[in-house]
C-alpha cells in the first residue's frame, strides 16, 4: 500500500513540475540539437579512440577494407530490399512512407550499439575488434543517406505527381 501512495505522490509532483519546466525551457530555448550532436560526437570519438588505440586489435588494412566493403554492400542491400518491399503493388505505402521505411528500417545507432557491446562482452580482450563493424556501419548509413537523398527526393516527387494525376 505504501508503494502505491509514494508512486502517486511522485506522479503528482512530476505533473506539477512539468508545467514549470516546460515554460522555463520555452523561454530559454536551449540548443538541444547542438547538445545532442556534441554528445554523439563524443561517443563516436571515444569509441574510435578505444578501438584503434588498443594494441590487441590485430586488424590489418586489407581486412579493414574488406569489412568496409561488406558493410557498404549490406547497407545498400537492406535499403534496396526495403525499397522493393515497400513499393510493390498492394503494399499500401505512400511515397513518404517508403522513404521513412528505407531510411529508418536500416538505421542502427552507434550510441546504443556500443554500450550494448560493452555490456555483453565486458572483460573480453577483443571487444575493440568486435566494435569495428558498428563503427563502420554508422558513418556508412550517414554517407549513403546523403548520397541517396536527391535520388529519393526526385522519385518521391514524381510518384506524388503521378498519383495526383491519376486521381
Amino acid at each position: 500500500m505504501w508503494c502505491y501512495k509514494s508512486l502517486l505522490c511522485v506522479c503528482v509532483c512530476v505533473q506539477v513540475c512539468r508545467s514549470f519546466f516546460r515554460e522555463c525551457l520555452e523561454r530559454r530555448k536551449p540548443p538541444f540539437g547542438t547538445i545532442s550532436s556534441a554528445v554523439l560526437l563524443m561517443i563516436i570519438y571515444t569509441t574510435f579512440c578505444d578501438t584503434f588505440s588498443n594494441p590487441n586489435i590485430e586488424l590489418d588494412p586489407t581486412s579493414l577494407l574488406l569489412v568496409v566493403l561488406i558493410i557498404f554492400s549490406i547497407q545498400v542491400s537492406f535499403m534496396l530490399l526495403t525499397f522493393a518491399f515497400s513499393t510493390r503493388s498492394g503494399s499500401g505505402f505512400s511515397p513518404e512512407d517508403t522513404v521513412a521505411i528505407v531510411f529508418c528500417s536500416t538505421h542502427k545507432s552507434l550510441t546504443l550499439g556500443i554500450p550494448m557491446l560493452k555490456i555483453v562482452f565486458e572483460g573480453y580482450e577483443h571487444l575493440s575488434l568486435i566494435s569495428v563493424p558498428l563503427l563502420i556501419y554508422h558513418p556508412s548509413q550517414i554517407l549513403l543517406g546523403s548520397i541517396l537523398v536527391p535520388t529519393i527526393r526526385s522519385w518521391m516527387t514524381s510518384r506524388k505527381k503521378s498519383s495526383l494525376l491519376l486521381r
